[in-house]
């Protein structure tokens, strides 16, 4: 009876080792499984192989944001001097406006008193002919008159 069960042991692993032979030599999707499988393999170590050049690309991309940062630093406090300079500008030019507006309100009111002492001039100058005509005019009618 042992010698029986050895046999069938001893077939049970020929077939088993037969049907697992046959199912990876004949068995298509284990060929493309056992190539993927190196062709990952290939894959990640390409990919392992390119890394130093992207990080040096990476390296380059961040030393230009790096340099485009300072710059934009450096240009902004520039824009903040200019536009202090250009607010001090400002203020002295609206300074200056109000005093040209101060300027022209005193030239106006100059005006105005000239053209006032020129117009009562003249009316006293034509109040002192006519009332020295109606003087005389009186004067010399009542003279006639007796």
């Amino acid at each position: 009876m042992d010698k029986r069960r050895y046999s069938l042991r001893t077939k049970t692993t020929f077939l088993t080792l037969f049907l697992l032979t046959s199912t990876i030599l004949f068995h298509e999707n284990e060929r493309t499984a056992h190539a993927g499988f190196f062709n990952d393999i290939y894959d990640n170590f390409q990919q392992f192989t390119e890394l130093p050049d992207e990080i040096d690309e990476l390296k380059n991309s961040y030393q230009k944001a790096l340099e485009d940062l300072e710059r934009a630093r450096i240009d902004t406090e520039m824009y903040q001097k200019q536009n202090a300079e250009l607010a001090e500008q400002n203020r002295q030019l609206t300074s200056m406006l109000e005093q040209m507006k101060v300027d022209e309100a005193e030239k106006a009111r100059k005006s105005e008193r000239i053209k006032t002492v020129i117009v009562t001039a003249i009316a006293l100058l034509a109040g002192y002919f006519l009332l020295t005509r109606i003087l005389r005019f009186g004067m010399r009618r009542r003279t006639n008159r007796f």
